[in-house]
């Protein structure tokens, strides 16, 4: 057995671990299911020890939401997660792919007032969320056709006015720029330290889980890499087989 260590799964709610555990690791308990032994087993692996009232509570809620559903073995019900049960456990990772860069860059500059700050931090946040990379206060870059996505969101907050959309196909110092602005080199290392971690990781007693831990690591990662073209990307860029790492981990429960 192996203890978590790693925080992502364990600031989930009860009722994913409770998801993840139903669905991908009742079987190596030999379908014995009791509320004494998942107090006993969640203690082993997440470190908190739950009482019944609240597993009880939490196992009603989840057949109430149809979040799990019934089968029979050995002429014993037995809980499996439903198809909205697996959607809600899944590993999503955001959609990062625009296709050959086309060698032109995408700016976005906004200057929007004070009393409308609200849309100012929503305009950061879906910037962000594209990929953008932030090289002065309110001033983005990006090297993907992403204006027109920015135009109709802008446009829909009401706040078009206050930005100046720009292509470019030339900006000063740029690799030293590329590298600040998107932390690229701290990115590789986190991809490699992915790919040691998931090599070490793999194949232990209640694996589902630890595999859950392992997407939501490399999800938080690519979250945050911009998905650079090649040409801009450090030496020995680790991204690619972390992902072909994740996809195999997914695969694997």
């Amino acid at each position: 057995m192996f203890v978590m260590k790693k925080k992502k799964l364990l600031k989930q709610p009860l009722s994913y671990k409770m998801l993840c555990f139903l669905g991908y690791c009742l079987a190596e308990t030999r379908y014995i299911l009791s509320y004494e032994n998942l107090i006993e087993t969640f203690e082993l692996i997440f470190g908190t020890k739950y009482n019944i009232t609240t597993l009880r509570k939490e196992f009603s809620n989840l057949k109430k939401d149809d979040l799990i559903e019934f089968k029979t073995r050995y002429r014993k019900p037995y809980p499996v997660l439903s198809q909205k049960g697996k959607l809600a456990i899944k590993t999503h990772l955001p959609f990062r792919r625009f296709g050959p860069w086309d060698e032109k860059w995408r700016l976005v500059i906004f200057d929007i007032p004070e009393v409308d700050r609200s849309y100012r931090w929503a305009m950061r946040h879906k910037l962000t969320e594209l990929g953008f990379g932030q090289i002065q206060k309110s001033a983005y870059i990006s090297p993907y056709p992403l204006l027109g996505t920015i135009n109709r969101y802008a446009s829909d907050l009401g706040i078009r006015k206050y930005l100046r959309l720009l292509e470019v196909q030339k900006i000063d110092d740029e690799k030293k720029l590329i590298e600040d602005v998107w932390h690229l080199k701290e990115i590789n290392e986190d991809y490699k330290s992915f790919i040691i971690k998931s090599k070490r990781e793999k194949q232990q007693n209640f694996w589902p889980l630890r595999a859950k831990i392992l997407e939501q690591e490399f999800a938080e990662i690519y979250k945050n890499d911009p998905h650079l073209p090649d040409k801009f990307l450090p030496t020995s860029w680790q991204g690619r087989e972390a992902y072909g790492i994740f996809k195999a981990i997914s695969n694997s429960y």
